[in-house]
């Protein structure tokens, strides 16, 4: 949409009735000082709402990341409005930005304000993203095969037999240690005949398969007893036969930390997703709002800087069509030659569309995309 000096022709079906757009002029006009002022502040202004620009589109993006379902509504002026119903009724927030400071003025605190939000978004955004990588860190990895998944997550205590017998699942004391052994698939009967020559101090007959654990791959998960003496060169022997070890030793009480840890977590994340929510709706409203007030700014000092003082115009914004921006141009043209506007703007919208350039008509033009996320 365009907040542009002049109106469209309501009868045009390619574009959207046009609605006032409320710059303050005549004895409500706002205040810039010198000519020289004026001329400063055209580059001030075009720097400004570019970089407010790219802020409120970030924040856009980030917001609809964590929901993709986001209600983007705008906070201002003590009301709270969906986006379009708070721009066909835009007033300039006298509160935030008093007509008895300077545009240059209002600027300096409107962009120190943009600035602040955007960077607490962005060390928000990080917090989260850390917090997420925490928790993919730590999470289960269903579905992996055993050379990946933790295998706390395999070995529970649910499945692990541990009495503090003899034969128990897992043998840990001063002298005798527990090896876990990945076979491929196919090569269970040959490590079965030949585990207990891989070195000495192996006990014999102590290869167990953990029953039911076969993964998709055809892995089969396996443990062996022996001397602690003995562990280093067993797993040597292994890895030359292209059996896979995992170093991993037992304990029920380290997997209910990590079960602890993974709920400690996910809650942090999910807290953590409710205040990036609010965060991120804030933000983008605060922003949103000070970027109408910059274009707002950016049509006063245009048209001062075109039609000269007492600053007397009248400006709307319309919502043309992404196909019908020419014939929104030439509408606009027709309404303003019955009113005495000069030049062809419609010849040159055609040549020039798509543009933000208000040197190309006889009004003061600028374009405005609110939007431009991807939404699913």
């Amino acid at each position: 949409s365009h907040p542009a000096l002049g109106a469209a022709s309501r009868s045009r079906s390619t574009v959207e009735a046009p609605w006032k757009f409320e710059v303050p002029d005549g004895d409500r006009s706002l205040a810039f000082g010198s000519f020289d002022n004026l001329i400063r502040l055209t580059d001030d202004l075009q720097k400004a709402d570019s970089q407010v620009d790219s802020i409120v589109h970030r924040i856009e993006r980030q917001f609809i990341e964590v929901d993709p379902k986001a209600d983007f509504k705008v906070k201002s002026q003590r009301q709270e409005k969906p986006f379009m119903d708070y721009l066909k009724a835009w007033q300039w927030d006298e509160a935030k930005y008093p007509k008895s400071r300077s545009i240059s003025e209002n600027l300096t605190l409107l962009m120190s304000v943009v600035t602040k939000l955007d960077e607490e978004a962005r060390n928000k955004t990080a917090q989260y993203s850390d917090l997420k990588t925490a928790r993919g860190n730590i999470a289960k990895k269903d579905g992996a095969s055993l050379t990946n998944r933790d295998l706390v997550d395999v070995l529970t205590p649910d499945v692990v037999k541990m009495t503090g017998s003899p034969a128990d699942d897992f043998i840990y004391t001063d002298h005798l240690t527990t090896v876990v052994v990945i076979c491929p698939r196919g090569s269970d009967q040959e490590f079965l005949a030949s585990y207990m020559r891989y070195t000495e101090n192996v006990v014999p007959m102590s290869a167990r398969k953990f029953q039911g654990m076969d993964d998709k791959e055809g892995n089969t998960l396996w443990r062996v007893v022996m001397f602690r003496s003995a562990a280093e060169n067993f797993k040597k022997q292994c890895r030359e036969k292209r059996l896979v070890i995992r170093d991993f030793d037992y304990s029920e009480e380290g997997y209910k930390k990590l079960k602890a840890q993974r709920e400690q977590v996910e809650e942090a994340v999910r807290r953590q997703h409710g205040l990036i929510q609010d965060l991120y709706k804030a933000a983008w409203s605060d922003a949103m709002v000070a970027w109408v007030h910059v274009k707002a700014m950016r049509v006063f000092v245009e048209s001062v800087l075109r039609f000269g003082m007492p600053p007397r115009f009248a400006s709307f914004i319309v919502a043309p069509k992404a196909s019908s921006t020419a014939a929104a141009r030439k509408a606009i043209a027709e309404v303003l030659s019955r009113g005495g506007g000069a030049g062809p703007a419609g010849e040159k919208a055609t040549a020039a569309e798509g543009q933000d350039d208000e040197d190309d008509y006889p009004y003061v033009s600028l374009t405005f995309v609110p939007f431009n996320a991807p939404r699913s």
